[in-house]
């Protein structure tokens, strides 16, 4: 168990889900003081990453949906090089996007990419994902489809050997079954983060040798609380998901998050203030007030 005075030397890497999702929206509106397609107040995004910095966030890992959006996190990276990184792969949402044509155009485009920027010194991309399997949302892309869109990026993944960043939601055997057989030819193992599923899911994830990383989403449910209880502290990593997935405190939760060093006030986004944050948009420097929830 760490003591207060290790605490106060943490630092900390976060994870922030798609910025950019679809054509029609983009998280990445809310940094730009945009709400439901209306301007609310002026852009913060760097007020936003400098905070987290001054929390003791020296890094943010943007997670990247498809090619395209690829393109957009990059000029975020290339922007702020110092705190901004990037992943590299295809969600499970956009799967069927890989095979309109044959496939192998996009996945060739896919692996050229990611050598490209494997290329560079230092390089902005720090692991291959968000790939996955999500069963909730079926009407996207189907199962089938999903599954082969796994097994061909798994294969890109061990030619780059990248740490792979994953996530699991209603479909863990699946993913357990199709990638048992690639991790021996991936040393560097992979994260499975946003986790919020039972904790016999947890420990199968575990006993393959993958991190687990948890947000708000992870607090939600009494299953949930115990799942998080019983996640191995070496296999234990932390993200905010901002700007969602924020942890709804309670009577259980609040003493905890007490704990942490004061955040600057909260409004809400029609009555914003520079310097202040915003009321419901999640933010890295949350992070030094949730590490006391998970026993760190």
């Amino acid at each position: 168990m760490s003591t207060a005075t290790d605490l106060s030397r943490l630092h900390y890497a976060d994870i922030w889900p798609p910025l950019f999702t679809t054509e029609s929206y983009s998280s990445y509106n809310q940094f730009q003081g945009i709400y439901r397609g209306k301007q609310y107040h002026e852009p913060d995004f760097a007020e936003v990453l400098q905070r987290a910095q001054e929390y003791g966030c020296q890094k943010i890992i943007l997670t990247t949906t498809t090619l395209a959006r690829a393109h957009e996190n990059l000029k975020i990276v290339q922007q702020y090089p110092d705190i901004c990184t990037m992943t590299l792969g295809v969600h499970p949402y956009h799967a069927a996007e890989i095979y309109q044509t044959d496939g192998k155009t996009y996945l060739d485009a896919l692996r050229a990419l990611c050598n490209e920027l494997l290329a560079h010194s230092p390089s902005p991309l720090v692991a291959f994902g968000e790939i996955r399997l999500d069963y909730a949302y079926l009407q996207r892309s189907d199962k089938e489809t999903q599954q082969r869109a796994f097994r061909d990026q798994l294969d890109i993944a061990v030619g780059m050997q990248l740490p792979l960043f994953l996530h699991v939601r209603d479909s863990c055997a699946d993913v357990v079954e199709i990638i048992t057989s690639y991790l021996s030819r991936l040393p560097r193992g992979g994260l499975v983060h946003s986790f919020a599923g039972t904790k016999d899911e947890m420990l199968q994830l575990v006993a393959l040798g993958l991190g687990i990383s948890g947000n708000g989403v992870s607090f939600r449910t009494e299953e949930q609380l115990e799942m998080v209880k019983r996640i191995p502290l070496d296999r234990l990593q932390l993200e905010t998901g901002a700007p969602w997935c924020e942890i709804v405190e309670d009577e259980r939760i609040a003493p905890f998050l007490a704990r942490a060093r004061p955040l600057p006030p909260t409004r809400k986004h029609g009555k914003f203030i520079r310097g202040q944050m915003v009321k419901g948009r999640n933010e890295s420097c949350r992070w030094r007030g949730w590490r006391w929830l998970w026993r760190v």
